[in-house]
């Protein structure tokens, strides 16, 4: 009986905390009227103003996210060109404090006829972050695609965990960006 009920109650925090594990939000938003389908090379690069940030703009972060970036492209079949590129890959981050309001629930229309219950309300404080893409057409310098993910920040404790939840929030962030064409392919092994 006593291992029955131990079991329970890791289900229902093992539950609890899935429920409750930090996810991010992808949304993105494009021009209709650009065929993004028709670049094949890239560049990447930070936006102005997170260089000023002394934690975000350090050079390991520009490394990071630049690195994640690259790699993100070039697996979606584009080429990376720092002189000539057709399309810039802007990013940029931000943080912001939340606050979450929680109640029980424990107040009741009935409260006449059960009596008074107590409705216990707390706070939250947390911080959400956002990575943002910016994808701009070199020639115009016109933004036609914008990617972001958002969320609550828990920031890994190793090296190695940072690197991998970066490219993976990038590579859900440019999930929804067309893969380069198989005519892309083919001019970039004409090269």
């Amino acid at each position: 009986m006593k291992s029955v009920l131990t079991s329970v109650i890791l289900v229902l925090l093992g539950g609890w905390f899935i429920a409750c594990s930090p996810s991010f939000q992808v949304q993105n938003d494009y021009d209709r009227s650009v065929n993004l389908k028709q670049f094949k090379t890239f560049r990447v690069e930070a936006e102005k103003d997170l260089t000023q940030d002394p934690i975000l703009g350090s050079n390991l972060n520009l490394r990071r996210i630049t690195d994640a970036v690259a790699k993100v492209m070039e697996q979606k079949g584009y080429r990376l060109d720092e002189n000539n590129p057709e399309l810039v890959v802007r990013y940029l981050t931000d943080v912001k404090d939340r606050q979450q309001v929680r109640s029980n629930g424990a107040m009741s229309p009935y409260w006449w006829w059960y009596g008074p219950q107590n409705n216990n309300i707390s706070t939250y404080n947390y911080q959400e972050g956002r990575l943002i893409l910016n994808i701009y057409q070199s020639t115009s310098n016109q933004m036609i695609w914008q990617g972001w993910a958002s969320g609550k920040l828990k920031a890994p404790t190793k090296r190695e965990d940072r690197d991998l939840m970066i490219q993976g929030v990038i590579g859900d962030i440019l999930r929804s960006f067309p893969e380069a064409t198989l005519d892309t392919y083919k001019e970039i092994g004409e090269r």
